[in-house]
């Protein structure tokens, strides 16, 4: 009897623990499979996500790229505003269809050299990608490019050429800047169409020069000099330098002294607006109305007396600024995002000679560069 309920009580045990194991066994297989199902769906999730991230870049991304531009005057300039503009323009029109972003600082280099050198220096230390200059003078601000070319930073040149003084300092990617010298030379032309109208054979022309510019001021004398000589060879051309401030006060005074030993003056012309029309100052205040005035660049001033049919200006010989940061522009893109290798020089338009005839659909009093 005790042998028999010892062995329903063996069995009755038995069956304990066999049912206990199969419940641990079920238990430990259960959060197992849970962690792979987590996994799955984990990886499938993260897999989603890497496929979903390129395509957002692809299609809603853009490069992004800081842009540092060193402006040459814009405080008493405003003619630079214009290049400003151009930068943004150019932005406008191709920055969606290229994918890309720039983010432009500019710094005013107030047309001194140790101002551009630091301007420079800020805007690389800022992050800069990529440097426009609009240079103070023609070499000072070399030795800094060559530095930071070297760190792979691009510089573009707009406006004032530079003279190295051997190859190895030609390290900007490419100039952007009107040619000086054509200028000078629609400058001539537009004085030689008024000069036919004098039967004159020895006319006498006065162009104001801005020493302090260099090679600048110098091809645009010539190419007036070379082109009204061509035409009339006898023609006296009067060259004088404005070595003051080179503004209109300076250009005022230097005309009341030309003035004073010169009996008989056809056409005045210059550097820039501000020294033609500080030599129309000069000559409204000692009557002289006979005297004619070109203008180069673009003034507001100037434009307003032409559009109002005043009779001494013939023209204002465009020196577009908003094609210049245009084009400066283009060129950092290809040089800095595509890569490309540009030419030594970057082709603008040719000048053009606003008058008394085609002001009128020129557009000019929508300019915001000219004040």
């Amino acid at each position: 009897m005790k042998k028999r309920v010892l062995m329903v009580l063996l069995v009755v045990a038995m069956i304990i623990g066999l049912a206990a194991c199969g419940s641990g066994s079920e238990k430990e297989a259960d959060p197992g499979a849970d962690k792979v199902v987590e996994d799955s769906e984990k990886d499938v999730s993260d897999a989603d996500e890497q496929s979903e991230e390129p395509e957002a870049d692809d299609t809603e991304g853009k490069k992004e790229y800081k842009i540092g531009v060193s402006l040459f005057e814009l405080t008493a300039y405003t003619w630079f505003q214009g290049a400003i503009d151009g930068c943004h323009e150019w932005l406008a029109d191709n920055g969606e269809a290229n994918n890309v972003n720039f983010t432009f600082t500019f710094e005013d280099s107030s047309s001194d050299v140790q101002t551009m050198l630091t301007n420079i220096e800020n805007l690389v230390a800022a992050g800069s990608d990529g440097i426009i200059l609009f240079p103070a003078d023609a070499s000072s601000a070399i030795p800094l490019m060559k530095e930071y070319t070297s760190q792979g930073i691009p510089f573009v040149i707009g406006d004032y050429k530079q003279e190295p003084t051997s190859e190895e300092d030609m390290v900007w990617s490419t100039f952007v800047g009107h040619d000086m010298k054509a200028l000078g030379v629609k400058a001539g032309e537009v004085a030689v169409d008024y000069l036919d109208t004098l039967e004159k054979d020895d006319p006498v022309c006065l162009f104001i020069t801005s020493p302090a510019s260099g090679q600048v001021t110098q091809d645009r004398y010539n190419g007036f000099a070379e082109t009204v000589l061509a035409a009339y060879p006898n023609a006296t051309i009067i060259e004088e330098g404005d070595t003051g401030a080179a503004n209109r006060d300076s250009a005022q005074t230097l005309m009341e002294n030309v003035l004073q030993r010169e009996s008989e003056i056809d056409v005045v012309c210059g550097h820039n607006d501000a020294l033609v029309v500080g030599a129309y100052n000069a000559a409204v205040a000692e009557g002289r109305d006979t005297v004619k005035f070109i203008g180069i660049a673009g003034d507001k001033d100037v434009l307003t007396w032409i559009s109002e049919g005043n009779e001494q200006w013939l023209a204002e010989v465009l020196q577009d600024p908003v094609v210049l940061g245009y084009q400066a522009t283009d060129a950092m893109f290809k040089t800095l995002v595509l890569g490309e290798e540009l030419p030594e020089d970057y082709d603008l338009p040719q000048p053009e000679a606003i008058t008394s005839e085609n002001i009128d659909e020129s557009g000019w009093e929508d300019w915001v560069w000219i004040g």
